[in-house]
C-alpha cells in the first residue's frame, strides 16, 4: 500500500530542490510498489506541480525553481512514466485518439504544453509534440501527415495570437477544417478568444485540456 499523503509532499520537496536522483527513485519505487503510471501522475505529479505553481504565484519561489521542477517532471516522464505506459498490457493497443501539440510561432514557452502532453499520455492519448515556435503551415502539414484527431495549440504571449488564428484559417483554406478539432490554451487565451478564433474548445489548465479532448472525441 502506498501512502500518498507521505509520498506526494516528499516528491514536491524533491522537485523544488531539483533533486533529480531522489525524485526519479521515488517514482520508480512507487511503480514497483504497485502504482500505475496514471495513478502516480494523479496522486503525485499533478498535485506537486499544482503546489509548485501556487508557490510561484505567491512569490515563495521564482521562475528558475519552477522551470527546474518542470524539467525534472519531463525527465521522469521520459525515463519512468513513458516506459511504464509502453509496458502496461492494458495500454499496448489502446489509444483514445491522436493529438498534435505545438506552441505557436514566436513563442518559446513550453512548460504548460509539456504538462498537457504528459497528462494526455497517461490518460491514453497518442501525442505528437512539435515543440515551440512552430509556424501555422508546419502545424497543418504535420497534422495531415500524422492523421491526427485534435490539434492543440498554445501561446503565452498575446503577440502570438494571430498565428493561432492562422492555424484555423489554413484549415479552412485547404477545405479540411471539419476533419480536425482544434483546442487552444495558454496564458494568452481565454474562452472568448477561442470562440473568436473558431476553435472547438479552450483548455483552462492541463487537466481541463485533457477533459476537453475526451469530450471532443466523445469519450465522456
Amino acid at each position: 500500500m502506498i501512502y500518498w499523503e507521505t509520498v506526494q509532499p516528499k516528491f514536491t520537496d524533491f522537485l523544488l530542490a531539483g533533486d533529480e536522483i531522489s525524485a526519479i527513485a521515488l517514482a520508480r519505487e512507487s511503480l514497483s510498489n504497485g502504482a500505475s503510471p496514471v495513478e502516480f501522475f494523479e496522486k503525485c505529479i499533478a498535485p506537486s506541480l499544482q503546489e509548485v505553481g501556487k508557490r510561484f504565484e505567491t512569490l515563495d519561489i521564482f521562475l528558475p525553481e519552477m522551470v527546474t521542477a518542470a524539467d525534472l517532471v519531463e525527465k521522469i516522464n521520459t525515463e519512468v512514466i513513458n516506459p511504464a505506459l509502453a509496458d502496461a498490457k492494458d495500454n499496448k493497443n489502446l489509444s483514445l485518439g491522436k493529438v498534435l501539440l505545438a506552441t505557436v510561432q514566436g513563442d518559446l514557452h513550453d512548460i504548460g504544453k509539456n504538462m498537457v502532453a504528459l497528462m494526455l499520455k497517461v490518460n491514453g492519448f497518442e501525442v505528437i509534440d512539435m515543440g515551440t515556435s512552430v509556424a501555422p503551415s508546419d502545424i497543418i502539414t504535420r497534422a495531415v501527415q500524422e492523421n491526427v484527431d485534435i490539434i492543440g495549440i498554445s501561446a503565452l504571449l498575446t503577440t502570438c495570437l494571430p498565428y493561432m488564428k492562422e492555424v484555423g484559417d489554413f484549415l479552412v483554406a485547404k477545405g479540411i477544417r471539419d476533419k480536425y478539432s482544434v483546442i487552444v490554451g495558454g496564458a494568452a487565451t481565454n474562452p472568448t478568444i477561442a470562440e473568436e478564433m473558431g476553435a472547438n474548445a479552450y483548455g483552462s489548465s492541463a487537466a481541463d485540456g485533457v477533459e476537453k479532448c475526451k469530450m471532443l472525441l466523445g469519450k465522456i
